[in-house]
């Protein structure tokens, strides 16, 4: 990861262009030493001429101004840059760009009139919290009348931490990856209870049970005997509470007198209706 500052980069760069100045007046190539002295900026290199046993190439680190350069023909574009006191470390994308095309390889050798492009690559590792979503669970129950709705239990998001790795060039931001993803706590659903009419119970559905209401109670409900028994299937308030239910039995829906009369015979068979459980 390059730590260079954008300060750093215009003292490299005019160093390069000092550089160039001093070499260029020591092969007498800019007429007027005294003047290029007194000169506060670097003479650039004539693209089309350059000191004997040299090439012109144009040089352009990270997003400061292009210079003109004169170098040894041939020799590697990270040694260039290494002679003018710029450093590349193995993150950075080094370019050579020839006839308008980047070359690769052993073209990268530098020629006359090339383009040397070093790209500033920097890698940003981040590290933020992302929510989870908590969703929300529905559980039928015949405690509700049909149709409503309960909540049970509130809802609390989750927490993941997710571990980026940010690219930029040229302090631009090209790439974003993902390389980590941690779940730090479990999203709880929000648990909502929804009235519904009984469902059936395994092993207790095929069974006639409007034969065991027409001989307990006529059929009726609302049925009420002076003994203490109630509803479609004449329960006691013990053996109704047994089943799940609650209040008194014949203030239950047909529907879930039903339900609680299947609930007792999974659990005791026939034995809760002596006389009348036969017809079952």
């Amino acid at each position: 990861m390059r730590a260079t500052t954008t300060s750093s980069v215009h003292t490299r760069l005019r160093g390069i262009a000092a550089g160039t100045a001093a070499a260029a007046l020591a092969l007498g190539l800019v007429p007027g030493a005294a003047a290029a002295q007194e000169s506060t900026s670097a003479t650039a290199v004539d693209r089309t001429s350059a000191p004997a046993g040299e090439v012109a190439v144009r040089l352009k680190v990270a997003t400061d101004p292009a210079v003109e350069v004169a170098v040894a023909p041939r020799v590697w574009p990270s040694r260039l840059l290494e002679g003018r006191g710029v450093d590349v470390d193995g993150n950075d994308l080094l370019e050579v760009v020839r006839s308008g095309r980047e070359v690769t390889g052993r073209d990268k050798r530098v020629r006359h009139g090339d383009t040397v492009r070093l790209v500033e690559v920097e890698k940003r590792r981040t590290t933020r919290g992302t929510p989870i979503r908590a969703g929300v669970v529905t559980v039928p129950t015949t405690e509700l009348a049909p149709g409503r709705r309960k909540v049970a239990r509130q809802g609390r998001a989750g927490l993941r931490r997710v571990v980026a790795m940010r690219t930029f060039h040229n302090g631009e931001p090209v790439k974003y990856r993902v390389v980590a993803r941690t779940t730090v706590r479990e999203p709880r659903p929000r648990r909502v209870l929804v009235g519904r009419e009984p469902w059936s119970v395994p092993g207790a559905d095929g069974l006639d049970w409007a034969a065991l209401a027409g001989c307990e109670s006529g059929g009726n409900p609302r049925a009420v005997n002076a003994a203490g028994y109630y509803g479609l299937y004449q329960f006691d308030v013990a053996t109704w509470r047994s089943v799940g239910g609650s209040g008194l039995p014949h203030h239950a829906s047909r529907g879930e007198q039903t339900f609680r009369a299947k609930r007792l015979y999974a659990s005791r068979g026939r034995s809760p209706w002596p006389t009348c459980g036969r017809l079952l």
